[in-house]
């Protein structure tokens, strides 16, 4: 997992110094957004008839365009309600989550009213609870065995419109996938997350 983690990191980082310094459109926005997720465990520990859990989240994200087509994020978000379910019952995860992405943007029409835009990066999530119910499922005592931080790598697509000179509203789909097993008793179990988002955002400066 660490040379997964070790590349993500080093081509996120050429592809921001290989952007070009000139004719820089630099911009940076504030925003507050909220979703519901879709999540499922995969490995040899999770039973074959586990199936996805919806759960929500909301959270906030700080956006810096350095070039005109190219930007960074950071978001912070909690999660609640993800994890799996199966026959007998349910696990429930809740994480704080930390994605920092690499987007592509590009305008759709001469207006440039709407946006396209393209993420990845990475992603920390960090552990607050697990919960196990009605009955003990997936093989798995989550109580006492769930790792601190999940790492996960980001695939999204977002469709932005511009409703002024400030705000700034946003429709998104993000496929989180898991890179680690997120119980640390020897389980293999990876948590992989679909989020589904709506967002507004706010120039500041």
């Amino acid at each position: 997992m660490r040379r997964i983690l070790t590349l993500v990191a080093v081509l996120a980082l050429v592809a921001l110094f290989a952007m070009p310094a000139q004719a820089q459109e630099k911009s940076v926005r504030i925003g507050v957004q909220a979703g519901m997720t879709s999540s499922s465990l995969s490995g040899d520990d999770v039973p074959d008839d586990a199936s996805s859990k919806t759960g929500f989240f909301a959270g906030g994200y700080f956006n810096y365009m350095f070039a005109k087509n190219w930007g960074v994020s950071v978001e912070g978000n909690w999660l609640a309600g993800v994890g799996a379910k199966d026959s007998e019952g349910e696990i429930k995860l809740s994480y704080l989550e930390f994605p920092l992405g690499l987007n592509f943007v590009f305008p759709l029409g001469e207006s440039e009213k709407t946006w396209l835009g393209l993420q990845s990066g990475i992603t920390a999530m960090i552990n607050l609870s697990c919960k196990e119910g009605p009955t003990e499922n997936v093989n798995i005592d989550c109580k006492d065995e769930t790792e601190s931080v999940a790492w996960a790598v980001p695939f999204g697509a977002s469709l932005g419109f511009k409703m002024s000179d400030a705000a700034v509203v946003w429709l998104g789909a993000r496929y989180q996938l898991g890179l680690n097993d997120v119980f640390s008793d020897d389980t293999a179990a990876k948590l992989n997350i679909w989020e589904f988002l709506v967002g507004v955002g706010f120039p500041t400066g």
